[in-house]
């Protein structure tokens, strides 16, 4: 019932001692079944429209498994699907391989005789300063501390009194040698005094030392260092603070930059920018074609070329400031050289002398990975078999077959339901008097037959059928002819497999298979909105049954427009979420109108129902008056 929220005026049954609040909604009960039925009508359409999306999925699923580019291993529309191989190698360690549409069944031999490397420059010495520091002269440190980390392993070390830097170095148990030799094991820090400076270098196996405050009673700046000292880049530093670190030192530009092209691709980096920062820009310009790296282990930066193979794949130039002619220490002229010159892949395959600048390359549709040389090429070979892969081809056209058979049996399921006008979506009342399991049973009934004999659904269904069996231009080969056909009648179009004729097929009759399904229109080969219905024709007669499947789902679920604005067909006419058809399509319009209604009358019964209170409000006071009347009569005869 509708309520008025006004009700601080109404006299509910207080004279007459009716229930009028029950009278006034079952008088609105007939008044509301219009606004019921509109409501029903409502909710029919929002059912149709959940079912005609259905369908779109149904159909977005086909194209998303079968005409997909990304999914290369079942994608009907590539030509790799109707011509796979299987390629094997005697040895994989020496070459591996694999194949696309273009090889052929057979044997290949291969012999390596030297892999392609590439262009790499690297820093002729350790690029960072010593580890070294004048201590201040004060060397009662007694009882101060340091930490000492070596390579991400972090110890404090107590220090003690001693008379001079050597006493610092070499004492007995408490000087720094022995105290790091008790801390990491004997050999792995070396300290030495170096023409006056307290010095910290690596021994074998050893590599990053770095030196910090410790907790208390710092003894650290007294050695002469500062905390973060170390003998290694931090990449998270800036170029600014590394500057001072660096071995040959780092300049800039005058203002503030270091510039330099490598491959004519130029570079430009304030003092702000971390060094991490820098080689991560440089690694990920394409133009650049480098990769650049810090190398903690050696204390190094390596260049090297992405373009494997003979060449100047490394052509640095420094324009402002010093970093590829100073800090990084590479040894190369201007403009700058590889070190290691890169060389090309020699190999002989079936005979024939081959020259590559990457050990992988395609020859013939078979590609080759070669990952080790042989030891003598002119007598070790390997053979490479590639084999039609029958069952990779089979099971790619039977799925689509199940696929194609899930979708007509569920259209045609929707064609045929039987609607049964007696379950109308049920109304609130109705709902409040059923329980949960009611609901959903008188539900799933209500939502059937709701698209029966529906025009768009027929249409998609006949245009498939169509499409399988229509004549294609150029091709001489039917579905009959592999193995695939329609069953008995009652199975309305669904297609059987005879898997022995079509293996068959596909081992003797490849090309012809892969006309059938996948011929490109020679005249529009691309599917396009704007074709006219000749050229859509023309298309139509010379492509095969994917392309024509693919062009019949684009029709109806594309959210392209076409020349009138229009998109899919069965996108107009229901819509799909995550797209602006979602709220312009003919059922949303429809919603949007029976919404329209459902106010305007909702309204009026409003005031209806207010209408009906005032009037039993008014009957309430009049008998309150009487009674009042009746009682002061009564109350005279019987005080006479």
């Amino acid at each position: 019932m509708i309520i008025n929220n006004n009700t601080s005026n109404r006299i509910v049954g207080l004279a007459s001692g009716l229930d009028t609040d029950q009278i006034i909604k079952d008088m609105m009960r007939v008044q509301r079944a219009p606004l019921d039925r509109l409501l029903q009508k409502r909710e029919l359409e929002e059912w149709k429209r959940d079912s005609y999306r259905d369908i779109t999925n149904l159909l977005r699923g086909l194209k998303d498994e079968h005409f997909n580019y990304l999914k290369p291993a079942s994608n009907m529309l590539s030509p790799s699907t109707y011509k796979k191989y299987s390629a094997s190698s005697s040895n994989s360690g020496v070459v591996s391989v694999s194949t696309n549409a273009e090889a052929v069944t057979g044997t290949h031999t291969i012999s390596v005789a030297r892999l392609a490397t590439a262009d790499k420059a690297v820093s002729t010495g350790s690029v960072t300063k010593a580890l070294e520091a004048v201590p201040t002269g004060d060397y009662m440190l007694g009882g101060k501390k340091i930490n000492i980390e070596l390579d991400g392993v972090k110890k404090e070390l107590v220090l003690d009194d001693y008379y001079d830097l050597n006493e610092l170095i070499t004492k007995a148990d408490t000087g720094l040698q022995a105290l790091v030799d008790k801390a990491f094991g004997t050999g792995k820090i070396v300290v030495g005094n170096v023409s006056g400076k307290l010095n910290f270098s690596t021994g074998a196996g050893a590599n990053k030392i770095t030196l910090t405050s410790g907790s208390k009673d710092d003894g650290l700046a007294s050695l002469g260092f500062s905390s973060g000292s170390s003998n290694r880049l931090n990449t998270s530093s800036t170029l600014e603070a590394l500057a001072g670190k660096l071995d040959s030192g780092l300049t800039f530009s005058a203002d503030d930059k270091l510039v330099f092209k490598i491959n004519n691709k130029e570079f430009s980096f304030s003092k702000t920018t971390t060094l991490s920062s820098m080689i991560s820009t440089i690694n990920s310009e394409k133009d650049a074609n480098v990769n650049i790296a810090y190398d903690e282990i050696t204390d190094k930066f390596t260049i090297t070329a992405k373009q494997m193979g003979a060449g100047d794949n490394i052509v640095i130039s420094q324009t402002g400031g010093s970093f590829f002619d100073g800090a990084s220490k590479i040894s190369i002229a201007s403009p700058v050289q590889a070190q290691d010159q890169g060389v090309d892949a020699e190999v002989v395959i079936d005979g024939q002398s081959l020259v590559r600048s990457s050990n992988t390359f395609s020859v013939n549709g078979v590609t080759y990975t070669i990952n080790k040389v042989h030891a003598d090429p002119a007598t070790e070979k390997e053979t490479i078999s590639i084999t039609q892969d029958t069952d990779g081809i089979f099971n790619n056209i039977k799925g689509f077959v199940d696929k194609y058979n899930e979708i007509i049996e569920t259209i045609n399921g929707k064609l045929t339901e039987k609607y049964d006008r007696s379950y109308l979506p049920l109304t609130k009342e109705q709902k409040e008097a059923m329980s949960k399991e009611e609901i959903e049973k008188w539900e799933k009934t209500a939502k059937t037959g709701l698209l029966r004999n529906d025009p768009i659904l027929s249409n998609v269904l006949s245009n498939l059928r169509k499409a399988l069996f229509d004549k294609i231009e150029g091709s001489g080969v039917i579905l009959s002819d592999i193995g695939i056909d329609t069953g008995n009648y009652f199975e309305k179009g669904k297609l059987k497999i005879d898997e022995t004729k079509l293996r068959e097929a596909i081992a003797n009759n490849p090309d012809g298979i892969a006309n059938l399904f996948n011929k490109t229109s020679t005249t529009h080969p691309s599917y396009s909105r704007e074709l006219s219905s000749d050229e859509r024709t023309v298309r139509y007669n010379e492509e095969g049954i994917i392309q024509r499947f693919s062009d019949i789902i684009e029709d109806n679920i594309t959210t392209l427009r076409d020349k009138n604005g229009n998109k899919g067909i069965l996108l107009e006419k229901a819509g799909i979420t995550n797209d602006t058809s979602e709220f312009n399509n003919t059922i949303f319009k429809q919603i949007s109108d029976y919404d329209t209604r459902i106010r305007e009358l909702e309204e009026k019964l409003i005031k209806k129902e207010d209408s009906l209170y005032a009037r039993f409000t008014a009957m309430e006071k009049a008998l309150a008056n009487m009674n009042s009347q009746s009682n002061w009569l009564i109350s005279q005869f019987q005080g006479g």
